[in-house]
């Protein structure tokens, strides 16, 4: 989710308690459902397996490493994809200067330059795990997965018989389409769109594979380690990362 361009401090801090807010909120919202469920008659416990809080198909090791794969791909393709979008933007004479991502990591470079000892810890807690780990809750592991059910379900309704190879592949791009896009849209850098829509269709597609959030969150958490790591180098003055 996009991130304020003021004292990083605050930043962060905003960042945990928005992220803290809406986790709360979808498993409470869960568990509100289930007991509603029952009061209805029907059975469901209130695990939170069915959001991803499950091991990975295939086992852990299998899933974990499926998942740093996957960011070290998308964070490759975001390395010739972000060009590009750049020099298209340009040539339709839109602007391509970053307003959100790149002043609040000029911020963040400024603070380890001040403060590296309280600094680091922070960004590497905030931007490579708790962030990661409340969006895949928030766009996997509730959105796209009850866009899923519930468009597969509709499908189902539909034809009146469970849903062949094709409705299964419709359910899975319409769902994956919308919560990928809002993914997206959320980030406010439409240089960064492109890149940021095919890296959470392969979240998607993760998440669906494996049916649990750990392989999600390793693929993200990879994906956003690369650029922390920049940030905590160009902050110690270890290396040079162009504006």
């Amino acid at each position: 989710m996009a991130e304020g361009t003021g004292d990083p401090r605050q930043a962060l801090l905003s960042v945990v308690v928005t992220n803290t807010a809406l986790a709360l909120l979808i498993v409470l919202g869960f568990w509100a459902g289930v007991f509603v469920a029952r009061r209805l008659g029907r059975t469901p416990d209130y695990s939170l397996a069915p959001l991803g809080f499950a091991p990975p198909r295939g086992g852990t090791l299998r899933g974990l490493g499926l998942g740093v794969a996957t960011g070290v791909g998308a964070l490759l393709m975001s390395l010739v994809v972000n060009p590009v979008t750049v020099l298209v933007l340009e040539r339709l004479g839109y602007p391509t200067r970053s307003t959100v991502q790149q002043p609040f990591m000029r911020g963040l470079e400024g603070w380890v330059r001040e403060d590296p000892a309280t600094a680091i810890p922070a960004i590497v807690g905030v931007v490579v795990l708790f962030g990661p780990a409340v969006e895949e809750l928030v766009f996997r592991g509730a959105l796209f997965n009850g866009l899923h059910r519930l468009t597969r379900f509709v499908f189902r309704r539909a034809v009146r018989k469970p849903p062949g190879e094709g409705s299964g592949r419709a359910a899975f791009f319409l769902a994956a389409g919308v919560s990928s896009v809002l993914f997206a849209l959320l980030h406010l850098e439409p240089v960064l769109l492109p890149a940021l829509l095919i890296f959470a269709f392969a979240l998607c597609w993760l998440f669906e594979r494996t049916g649990s959030l750990l392989p999600v969150f390793a693929a993200h958490a990879t994906f956003n380690s690369f650029a922390t790591t920049l940030i905590i180098l160009s902050g110690l003055e270890i290396l040079r990362v162009p504006v």
